[in-house]
């Protein structure tokens, strides 16, 4: 491979995890000298595929036009099929290392969990789903799985830890996850839909939540205490809260579950008209803890994951897949993911280290 001069590669070395060259080898990506003679510039390769956006043909000729690698479609093809695991394994010490030190168990840690799709060229459906996690105090991701389309969103496959607060979308609201998420010592706020899990009163009976909310007022804050049943366990306890939007906000609201029924060839419910006024939540969190007008506030704060999506779609092209082999098509992923984490990891450095974001050569 030809030397190439007054580059950057070096920046990127030092943001990498301790160990990254020697889980080339020990995760089959690196196994022989040819074409390249170690791992990094295999991962230089891997990292230029996935942020040229071009076609295997194209990348190895603009490779070998800057000198950076020299090889056919087929040997890159090859490569791409063994490095998935490789760049997991990357992708996820960064993520570690963007977490931050552990919070006390008493002390609340937000974290907004979601995902978002990938298609592949000529796609009708979902290839791909990245299940994302983030801190919302460091704005971070801490942590991020890659399925396919038969990977649904739950909050199970999020890892947890004492003290943590999920912050997630109505898809997420389970008795499996809450009951995961209570198991680890952590809570939960999930915005929930009017079709929501059956839930108990006080009183052990069914929980009523479009009765109360028929004559709520706007600016009123509701909470009441519910338990969600679960299988072979002890129901969990909970508390619903509401807030009545203004009825500028509950038009447009109203509007859009409209237009998603006539999508749908339906006659909007009555039911989801009422639900959509509303900002409806499901907590874990005691009263004594935080107060409903603070959950409300907390959850404000989970818009954060979807600008990070919006950032890693739009800047990173993460959402134009160019590849219909699915272990070719997880490398790509992975080799997104990868640049996204160095950028985040660039960024956060630069804000808390240094100007220059990244640790000085003492060579």
């Amino acid at each position: 491979m030809a030397t190439i001069s007054d580059d950057e590669w070096g920046v990127i070395e030092r943001l990498l995890p301790e160990g990254w060259e020697a889980a080339a080898r020990d995760c089959g990506a690196f196994r022989r000298a040819r074409y390249m003679t170690e791992p990094r510039s295999l991962l230089r390769l891997l990292l230029f595929h996935a942020v040229n956006g071009t076609g295997l043909r194209e990348t190895v000729a603009q490779a070998k036009a800057s000198g950076l690698a020299d090889m056919s479609q087929v040997a890159l093809l090859k490569r791409l099929r063994s490095s998935g695991d490789w760049l997991a394994w990357i992708a996820q010490r960064l993520a570690q290392n963007l977490g931050g030190p552990p919070r006390l168990p008493e002390q609340l840690r937000p974290r907004a969990v979601d995902s978002t799709t990938v298609q592949g060229p000529g796609s009708r459906g979902i290839d791909w789903r990245i299940h994302y996690v983030m801190d919302l105090l460091s704005l971070n991701c801490t942590g991020f799985e890659v399925t396919d389309v038969h990977g649904g969103e739950r909050l199970e496959r999020t890892p947890m830890m004492a003290g943590d607060v999920l912050l997630a979308d109505r898809n997420y609201l389970r008795a499996t996850g809450v009951a995961a998420a209570r198991k680890a010592d952590a809570h939960v706020v999930i915005r929930m839909r009017w079709t929501h899990p059956a839930l108990l009163d006080k009183k052990g009976g069914r929980f009523d939540l479009m009765a109360k909310l028929r004559r709520w007022k706007v600016g009123r804050v509701g909470a009441w205490s519910v338990s969600l049943p679960q299988k072979g366990g002890e129901p969990i306890s909970a508390r619903v809260i509401a807030l009545r939007l203004p009825a500028p906000l509950a038009d447009k609201a109203c509007a859009r579950a409209e237009k998603q029924s006539r999508k749908k060839g339906k006659v909007p419910d009555p039911r989801s008209l009422v639900a959509a006024q509303f900002v409806l939540l499901f907590t874990t969190l005691p009263d004594e803890v935080l107060g409903a007008s603070d959950v409300l506030e907390l959850y404000r704060c989970r818009w954060q994951i979807e600008l990070a999506f919006k950032r890693m779609k739009q800047l990173l092209q993460l959402g134009n897949l160019p590849h219909q082999d699915r272990v070719v098509a997880r490398t790509w992923i992975m080799a997104k993911l990868v640049v996204a984490l160095l950028l985040e990891t660039l960024v956060r450095n630069a804000r808390t280290l240094s100007p220059w974001g990244y640790r000085l050569s003492t060579a």
